[in-house]
Protein backbone atom coordinates (compact mmCIF):
# COMPACT_ATOMS: atom_id res chain seq x y z
CA UNK A 1 0.00 0.00 0.00
CA UNK A 2 0.95 3.56 -0.90
CA UNK A 3 0.52 6.38 1.73
CA UNK A 4 -1.25 7.80 -0.52
CA UNK A 5 -3.33 5.14 -0.26
CA UNK A 6 -2.97 5.00 3.57
CA UNK A 7 -3.94 8.40 3.91
CA UNK A 8 -7.10 7.89 1.73
CA UNK A 9 -8.26 4.83 3.99
CA UNK A 10 -7.67 7.62 6.99
CA UNK A 11 -9.54 9.85 5.47
CA UNK A 12 -12.48 6.97 5.12
CA UNK A 13 -12.04 6.32 9.03
CA UNK A 14 -12.38 10.09 9.46
CA UNK A 15 -15.73 10.78 7.92
CA UNK A 16 -17.22 7.41 9.32
CA UNK A 17 -15.81 9.32 12.82
CA UNK A 18 -17.79 12.13 12.06
CA UNK A 19 -20.65 9.77 11.44
CA UNK A 20 -20.62 7.99 14.77
CA UNK A 21 -20.50 11.51 16.50
CA UNK A 22 -23.56 12.69 14.46
CA UNK A 23 -24.94 9.37 15.15
CA UNK A 24 -24.28 9.43 19.25
CA UNK A 25 -25.64 12.75 19.14
CA UNK A 26 -28.83 11.81 17.84
CA UNK A 27 -29.39 8.47 19.27
CA UNK A 28 -28.85 10.37 22.55
CA UNK A 29 -31.57 13.09 22.46
CA UNK A 30 -34.06 10.57 21.15
CA UNK A 31 -33.62 7.70 23.26
CA UNK A 32 -36.67 7.75 26.07
CA UNK A 33 -37.38 5.66 28.67
CA UNK A 34 -36.14 4.89 32.67
CA UNK A 35 -34.50 2.07 31.57
CA UNK A 36 -32.27 3.90 28.78
CA UNK A 37 -31.38 7.24 31.17
CA UNK A 38 -27.78 5.64 31.50
CA UNK A 39 -26.71 4.73 28.34
CA UNK A 40 -27.99 7.65 27.11
CA UNK A 41 -25.49 9.59 29.56
CA UNK A 42 -22.81 7.55 28.09
CA UNK A 43 -24.25 7.88 24.07
CA UNK A 44 -23.65 12.03 24.51
CA UNK A 45 -20.07 11.04 26.25
CA UNK A 46 -19.25 8.42 23.30
CA UNK A 47 -20.17 11.47 21.17
CA UNK A 48 -17.37 13.54 22.20
CA UNK A 49 -14.70 10.75 22.27
CA UNK A 50 -15.66 10.09 18.40
CA UNK A 51 -15.22 13.88 17.51
CA UNK A 52 -11.46 13.86 19.74
CA UNK A 53 -11.32 10.50 17.07
CA UNK A 54 -11.54 12.83 14.46
CA UNK A 55 -9.39 15.31 15.36
CA UNK A 56 -6.64 12.79 16.00
CA UNK A 57 -7.32 11.08 12.43
CA UNK A 58 -7.07 14.94 10.47
CA UNK A 59 -3.74 15.76 12.08
CA UNK A 60 -2.59 12.59 11.29
CA UNK A 61 -3.60 13.02 7.81
CA UNK A 62 -2.11 16.55 7.74
CA UNK A 63 0.92 15.23 9.39
CA UNK A 64 1.49 12.55 6.73
CA UNK A 65 0.83 15.00 3.83
CA UNK A 66 -2.98 14.95 3.52
CA UNK A 67 -6.05 16.59 3.14
CA UNK A 68 -8.76 15.92 5.89
CA UNK A 69 -11.81 15.28 4.19
CA UNK A 70 -15.04 16.78 5.28
CA UNK A 71 -17.22 14.55 4.16
CA UNK A 72 -19.69 11.93 5.96
CA UNK A 73 -20.53 8.70 6.14
CA UNK A 74 -23.94 7.35 6.32
CA UNK A 75 -26.02 7.69 9.70
CA UNK A 76 -28.25 5.09 11.03
CA UNK A 77 -30.53 6.08 13.11
CA UNK A 78 -34.50 4.84 14.34
CA UNK A 79 -37.39 5.33 16.65
CA UNK A 80 -36.79 1.98 18.89
CA UNK A 81 -34.10 2.46 21.45
CA UNK A 82 -32.88 -0.88 21.18
CA UNK A 83 -32.70 -0.52 17.39
CA UNK A 84 -30.33 2.70 17.96
CA UNK A 85 -28.05 0.72 20.29
CA UNK A 86 -27.52 -2.29 17.59
CA UNK A 87 -27.09 0.47 15.17
CA UNK A 88 -24.13 2.18 17.53
CA UNK A 89 -22.56 -1.15 17.93
CA UNK A 90 -22.57 -2.66 14.20
CA UNK A 91 -20.46 1.19 13.96
CA UNK A 92 -17.98 0.08 16.89
CA UNK A 93 -17.06 -3.63 15.70
CA UNK A 94 -16.89 -1.94 11.83
CA UNK A 95 -14.41 0.63 13.20
CA UNK A 96 -12.51 -1.84 15.03
CA UNK A 97 -12.41 -4.00 12.07
CA UNK A 98 -11.01 -1.34 10.43
CA UNK A 99 -8.58 0.29 12.62
CA UNK A 100 -7.20 -3.42 13.65
CA UNK A 101 -6.53 -3.32 9.77
CA UNK A 102 -5.37 0.24 9.56
CA UNK A 103 -2.55 -0.24 12.53
CA UNK A 104 -1.38 -3.24 10.67
CA UNK A 105 -0.78 -0.98 7.40
CA UNK A 106 0.66 2.02 9.29
CA UNK A 107 3.78 -0.61 10.85
CA UNK A 108 4.40 -1.57 7.22
CA UNK A 109 4.53 2.46 6.06
CA UNK A 110 7.16 2.33 8.96
CA UNK A 111 4.71 5.11 10.39
CA UNK A 112 4.69 3.67 14.17
CA UNK A 113 3.44 7.26 15.71
CA UNK A 114 0.33 6.91 13.79
CA UNK A 115 0.02 3.43 14.43
CA UNK A 116 0.26 4.05 17.56
CA UNK A 117 -2.32 7.10 17.98
CA UNK A 118 -4.82 4.49 15.60
CA UNK A 119 -4.20 2.10 19.04
CA UNK A 120 -5.37 4.37 21.05
CA UNK A 121 -8.47 5.43 18.88
CA UNK A 122 -9.15 1.10 19.08
CA UNK A 123 -8.95 1.27 23.17
CA UNK A 124 -11.54 3.57 23.20
CA UNK A 125 -13.30 1.95 20.47
CA UNK A 126 -13.20 -1.33 22.56
CA UNK A 127 -14.70 0.77 25.18
CA UNK A 128 -18.01 1.83 23.12
CA UNK A 129 -17.99 -1.77 22.17
CA UNK A 130 -18.34 -2.74 26.10
CA UNK A 131 -20.76 -0.32 26.87
CA UNK A 132 -23.03 -1.05 24.13
CA UNK A 133 -23.07 -4.95 24.28
CA UNK A 134 -23.58 -4.08 28.35
CA UNK A 135 -26.68 -1.74 27.62
CA UNK A 136 -28.33 -4.88 25.12
CA UNK A 137 -27.85 -7.35 27.66
CA UNK A 138 -25.32 -9.58 25.12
Amino acid sequence: MSLEEFIDKLNMDLEYEYGAAIQYIQHQAVMSGAQYNNIAEELALHAEEELQHAIQLADQIDYLGGTPSVDVQEVKISDDAEEMLKQDLEGERGAIDRYKKRIRQAEALDEYATAETIRQILVTEQEHEMDLMDALGL
